[in-house]
């Protein structure tokens, strides 16, 4: 499962760069970094990341596989004995086949928050994805999830719209 997540964030990022690349403006006429160079930087260092971790992934299924040291879909026991020590419940933590759903949930909001970005606006993109995932990953937590909604998006707004002065979508209500 991790070799799968780790391949279709890799596709994520190609495409992502490729369409930076098709959309933004790297260089303006003076020779200096436009717009696009930022994102473009952003893609290829997703690029370089997720291929890596994909390699190594890959090489990690393979080396399981010859050694016959863990079944496919069990967990490591030095991860769980670790997590024991610090009192977390991460029985199976590093995936399996109980956690496609959550992957597929996952890629669906992200999906989702780039399909609505434009007509919304960015500010309220970011806080209906938050508060989708928090609700359906965190439903105990109204409270906190309400807050770490509004928080975590107002944050990011104010700093990339205000303190860095970057072009977001607006929504229909002029922010």
């Amino acid at each position: 499962m991790k070799k799968w997540f780790a391949a279709g964030l890799l596709i994520l990022s190609v495409g992502y760069t490729l369409y930076g690349l098709g959309t933004l403006t790297l260089v303006t006429s003076s020779g200096r970094p436009a717009a696009g160079f930022f994102p473009l930087l952003i893609g290829v260092l997703m690029m370089i990341s997720c291929a890596i971790n994909l390699w190594g992934d890959w090489r990690e299924e393979l080396a399981q596989r010859r050694s016959g040291t863990l079944p496919p879909h069990q967990a490591d026991p030095e991860a769980e004995a670790k997590a024991d020590a610090l009192g977390v419940d991460a029985h199976g933590i590093d995936g399996g086949m109980d956690y496609g759903r959550d992957v597929l949930i996952v890629f669906l909001y992200i999906c989702g928050f780039v399909a609505i970005m434009k007509p919304v606006g960015a500010f309220l993109a970011m806080v209906l994805f938050m508060l989708a995932f928090l609700f359906t990953f965190n439903r105990a937590h109204v409270v906190s999830n309400l807050i770490y909604s509004v928080a975590l998006p107002g944050f990011l707004y104010g700093l990339f719209k205000v303190l860095l002065n970057a072009s977001l979508p607006t929504s229909p209500f002029g922010f």
